[in-house]
This record gives C-alpha cells, sequence and structure tokens, in this order.
C-alpha cells in the first residue's frame, strides 16, 4: 500500500510526536528512565524550535514523521520566549526525576556547545542562517521525505536572500546524507577520550548554498 505524505509548516499538536522520533534517534539512555528520556528529547525540541524561523512537517498517513526547523535571520522574540519558557519547563520535570541524568544532559549541551563554537571559529561562517534540524522516523525512510525537507529549508534560506546556511552534526547522525545533498563539510572536531564519554567520536560543521 502505498503511503500518503503531505507537507506542512509546524503546529503545536506535532509536538509530541515528533519529540518521540527525536526520543528514539538522539535520547534513547538505557541509563535513564523512559519518562526522563522523553523529556530530554522535548527540551531538544523546545530549544530547536526557539532558534527557528522556518519549519516544514512531514506527515505519512497524517501522522507526523519527519521534521526540518531553518533559521534565516532573527527568530521572533515571542517564540523565543515562548520555547525557551517550554525548555524551562520540562528541565524541572527532569530535575524532579532523574537529578543525575539531568547534569549528564546540561554536561552534554556545555561541551557540544563550546566545541560548535569552536568549529564556527575555525570555519569563519556567517552564522546569518542555519539549519537548526532535519529528523525523520526510522519507519518512514524511503519515501524521500528528508531531501524534500532538507529542500524546502533551502529554498527558505535562499527566499531570505541569504547565500548559504550552515549546520552542525555529528558521527550519531546520517551526515553522508548532507554530502549527498551538496553540503561541504568546513571544519571538523575530533573528541578527546574524556570528551567521548558525553560525545560522538567526531563533530562537523557543514556549509549549504542556498
Amino acid at each position: 500500500m502505498v503511503s500518503k505524505v503531505l507537507y506542512r509548516p509546524f503546529e503545536e499538536s506535532d509536538f509530541d510526536e515528533i519529540a518521540r522520533i527525536m526520543q528514539a534517534q538522539w535520547h534513547a539512555s538505557e541509563a535513564a528512565a523512559d519518562a526522563y528520556n522523553f523529556l530530554e528529547a522535548c527540551d531538544d525540541l523546545a530549544y530547536c524550535l526557539s532558534l527557528s524561523t522556518f519549519s516544514q512537517v512531514a506527515l505519512v498517513d497524517d501522522a507526523p514523521r519527519g521534521i526540518v526547523l531553518a533559521r534565516a535571520g532573527e527568530a521572533d522574540g515571542a517564540r523565543v520566549s515562548r520555547w525557551q519558557a517550554a525548555s524551562e519547563d520540562f528541565m524541572e520535570q527532569m530535575s524532579s526525576l532523574d537529578p543525575e541524568a539531568l547534569a549528564r544532559y546540561r554536561s552534554f549541551i556545555d561541551a557540544s556547545t563550546r566545541i560548535n563554537d569552536r568549529l564556527i571559529e575555525q570555519s569563519a561562517v556567517d552564522t546569518a542562517s542555519e539549519v537548526t534540524l532535519l529528523v525523520v522516523d526510522k519507519t518512514a525512510r524511503g519515501l524521500g521525505i528528508g531531501s524534500v525537507l532538507f529542500d524546502a529549508a533551502r529554498d527558505h534560506v535562499a527566499a531570505e536572500g541569504l547565500p548559504y546556511a550552515y549546520l552542525v552534526t555529528d558521527t550519531d547522525c546520517d551526515w553522508k546524507f548532507y554530502e549527498a545533498h551538496g553540503m561541504k563539510r568546513v571544519a571538523r572536531y575530533r573528541t578527546t577520550r574524556d570528551e567521548r564519554k558525553l560525545l560522538p567520536r567526531e563533530m562537523y560543521l557543514y556549509r549549504m548554498v542556498a
């Protein structure tokens, strides 16, 4: 049976399902309870939403199965505040469930931010536009959804008159997808043995021509 695939901007009713997709791929730690891992994915999604000016969700048979978020220029202040407040709420819930897991998560965020800032400085990339999130549920792969979402982000950046966008990724993600879609790796960081307690083996910065 051929699935019906539709695309539209993100709606708040999509939030939990997109967070579950992110949980399965990036927040499925066996060291923490499932409820905590879900909240961690919710915080990750809220953070990405707070940065973004553009969204496109892929619906497969009316269910959210993928999303791309991008930023071209400054995000709306009210949107930033709304999702920052949501992030703070998720953090409070995470703290009450598993403070040790939250401490590890905060350490991961701090380490990732430090290295991403280093990659940006190393590449001298213009930070005016960024692909902030691209994720497709494993059950929906092979339908071309990732390519459509990626192209939508590229078109948004071009429509805003910006020459390119960048993104940061790592060896825990499908970085080969970006190279297959014309992105150029412009910076790389190989983590140390101690850093690999929290981080992937390598972290990358790619640039996309709009």
